[in-house]
């Protein structure tokens, strides 16, 4: 998996990932703050792969004094805003200075990359203690699938990345024991992993198309069409949700030290 690939993507999906798929993750972020490893208050954070910042917003909301969030998607960082300072940098060789942040927040990253244990690392060295997330391993949605389906029938194809993606890297971080494996290897002492139930109140047609159409692998192809086109993509893809189960999703939470 290329990070030129996934930079891409992501950089093409800004607009509609804050459309959508926003809202869910920024449920996400509010549940994993509360499993923090030190205390939030006055806290300095390092949001690592920071999207459009909504787990740095999460700790701010929290109380966090400071927050900086990092990615490789530019167009992403710009929809971060004040106070979130952005900065464009791989996570593999982050430009700060050893402890210069109380706790690093990894939301959703980790499945991302390729070496998790090597950017756990060099967030230990930034950092003392992570905060982490991940779906769980073998969890899906009916909307994910039927979606995606749905959109085939207008020329969609899925991304070299992101199959990738699912087939050899979120596996790595999706297993409670495989993911605790990966802290203690990168150099964590204390690490303890749950997994929590989280209730996003998405539940509509409306709104889980809209989680699904924003995300990175799908948004950059509705992109490309007209209109029409994506008017007819919208309502395909509401009309293969119609009667999906509300999303409740399993999220497998790293907090270590």
């Amino acid at each position: 998996m290329t990070a030129d690939g996934v930079r891409a993507a992501y950089n093409q999906s800004a607009e509609a990932w804050d459309a959508g798929p926003a809202a869910v993750y920024a449920c996400l972020a509010g549940a994993l703050v509360r499993c923090a490893p030190v205390p939030l208050p006055d806290a300095r954070i390092l949001d690592l792969g920071a999207g459009t910042g909504v787990a740095g917003r999460a700790a701010l909301a929290a109380g966090a004094r400071d927050v900086v969030g990092v990615d490789l998607a530019e167009a992403m960082l710009r929809r971060l805003g004040p106070p979130i300072r952005g900065v464009h940098a791989d996570v593999s060789r982050l430009p700060f200075r050893a402890g210069a942040f109380d706790l690093v927040i990894a939301a959703y990253s980790l499945g991302h990359l390729p070496d998790p244990v090597g950017a756990l690392r060099e967030a230990r060295r930034v950092g003392p203690a992570v905060l982490a997330s991940a779906f769980a391993d073998g969890w899906t949605h009916p909307a994910k699938a039927a979606v995606d389906a749905a959109l085939v029938e207008l020329g969609f194809a899925p991304p070299p990345w992101y199959v990738e993606l699912k087939r050899d890297i979120e596996p790595r971080v999706g297993a409670p024991a495989a993911l605790a494996a990966t802290a203690r290897a990168a150099g964590y002492d204390d690490v303890r992993v749950t997994v929590v139930d989280v209730a996003t109140g998405v539940d509509t047609p409306g709104a889980l198309a809209a989680w699904r159409l924003g995300m990175a692998h799908l948004a950059p192809f509705v992109r490309t069409l007209s209109p029409a086109q994506r008017q007819r993509a919208t309502a395909a893809a509401e009309a293969a949700v119609r009667g999906a189960p509300p999303l409740v999703i399993p999220m497998v939470v790293l907090a270590a030290r």
